[in-house]
């Protein structure tokens, strides 16, 4: 189609609808498409960040959730450390002992023959290489302070019983009532050789 314009090009009306981007001519239809594909990819880039960040709240959620758990493991291996570091102060212990070859029968033995009328051992225990002796006498007329003194002495004396300790002290003595009866509470440390 060959179109004739008789009009001068200063007078001629310019067309509408055909727009100038850095001299290219671009049809109405191809601006609106480009428009809308732009608006369309901005909605997919949209769509696509929130799906990805759903993904990353679930990953969260689940991290989280192991993170619980291994709060709960971690609370049981404190304390299968806690019962192992027991274990293994009381191993040291004991490897302190058995080397020295301690026969503990014989020096129960004499504790037990030592002990004079009227007095008793509540308890004895060894730890850090200090064995110590706990125990009470009765007091009549001051013979418990006598007597606990004698089974300190006796002790002192026999050779079995100190042959592998040393530095045998008798801390003081305290006095309690219980009922009418007076009792007297001592405690004899001796460290090992």
């Amino acid at each position: 189609m060959i179109e004739i314009n008789l009009i001068p090009p200063t007078l001629r009306k310019k067309k509408k609808g055909k727009f100038l981007l850095a001299g290219f001519r671009v049809s109405p239809e191809v601006a609106i498409g480009l428009g809308v594909g732009l608006v369309a990819v901005l909605i997919l880039f949209h769509v696509v960040l929130g799906m990805m960040n759903i993904g990353a709240i679930a990953q969260h959620k689940g991290l989280r959730a192991e993170l619980e758990a291994l709060s709960s493991q971690r609370q049981e291996a404190d304390k299968v450390l806690g019962e192992l570091k027991t274990l293994q102060e009381t191993q040291d212990t004991m490897r302190d002992i058995l080397p020295k070859q301690i026969f503990w029968a014989q020096k129960l033995n004499i504790l037990s023959d030592s002990i004079p009328k009227g007095m008793w051992l509540r308890r004895f225990w060894f730890e850090k290489n200090v064995f110590s002796v706990e125990g009470s006498a009765i007091t009549t007329n001051d013979e418990a302070m006598i007597n606990v003194h004698k089974f300190f002495s006796d002790l002192k004396d026999q050779k079995e019983f100190q042959d592998q300790f040393n530095d045998m002290e008798l801390g003081s003595i305290q006095r309690r009532k219980a009922g009418s009866i007076e009792i007297a509470d001592f405690l004899i440390t001796m460290k090992l050789k």
